[in-house]
């Protein structure tokens, strides 16, 4: 009896040992699992951190990038901007040249056409001149179609521009007398500007116009005038030691102006 309660007892306590062995095991087991999934979650914690930090890292080269970007691009702008600048400045400046050469060629130009316009009615004159009775000279007979003009109680002669009054031996070749009116002047008169009045001239003798009486009336040689040529028949004279031109009571000095001689009156 002795023997079997023995062997009872025994058995009961290998099963405990086996029991409690069993529960370590399985205890270890759930510990171990434990563990392994903490590690795994620490890892892929881990691997998170450092994604999200390139994540980061590119997200920060990115907007570097993008400012970068936008840098050139306002440096672009500003190059472009400054370059239509001096693109615009340089224009100007060349409009400026190009206006101002104009100008320049311009006045040059009308300059040419002045000394032109000089020359022509200088030679237009003397050419016509030549064609005219001298001043001083004696005609028998009156050209055909002329005209009577009277001034106060005297009888004068007209014609193309030419004066005459009678005398002894025939018609003499005078300077228009003051007072003497035309409603047409004679064709080759100049036109000279002076003092604020402008007077007509043509073959020694000088005329205003008279708005009331509508016509053109010959008056006194105004000193200082400038007139492209003299009638023919002209005398010289020395006044203050040099020569002078003498047309009737007239007196001229003569002057050297853009390569021609014209005459002042005195």
């Amino acid at each position: 009896m002795f023997n079997n309660f023995n062997f009872s007892k025994c058995l009961g306590l290998i099963l405990v040992f086996t029991l409690m062995l069993l529960s370590d095991q399985a205890m270890a087991q759930r510990n171990h699992n434990r563990s392994g999934k903490t590690g795994t979650q620490v890892k892929a914690g881990d691997r998170n951190k450092v994604n999200g930090r390139q994540d980061a890292k590119t997200l920060d080269r990115d907007r570097s990038d993008a400012r970068d970007d936008r840098q050139d691009a306002r440096e672009d702008r500003a190059d472009d901007r400054q370059e239509a600048k001096e693109e615009r400045a340089e224009d100007r400046q060349e409009a400026k040249e190009e206006l101002a050469e104009d100008r320049q060629e311009a006045r040059e130009e009308r300059a040419e056409d002045r000394q032109e316009a000089r020359e022509d009615r200088w030679e237009d004159h003397h050419k016509r001149y030549k064609s005219l009775h001298r001043h001083g000279a004696v005609v028998v007979t009156l050209p055909v179609g002329h005209t009577r003009i009277v001034v106060g109680t005297t009888t004068y002669y007209y014609y193309g521009g030419v004066y005459y009054s009678y005398g002894p031996g025939g018609y003499v070749v005078i300077s228009g007398p003051t007072g003497a009116r035309l409603v047409v002047l004679p064709t080759g008169y100049v036109t000279v500007s002076f003092s604020g009045a402008s007077y007509y001239y043509y073959y020694g003798t000088y005329y205003c116009y008279d708005p009331v009486a509508k016509a053109y009336i010959v008056v006194n040689a105004p000193a200082g005038v400038e007139v492209p040529a003299l009638p023919n028949g002209y005398t010289t004279a020395v006044y203050n030691g040099e020569t002078i031109y003498v047309v009737g009571t007239v007196r001229y000095r003569p002057v050297h102006r853009h390569g021609m001689t014209v005459y002042v009156v005195l």
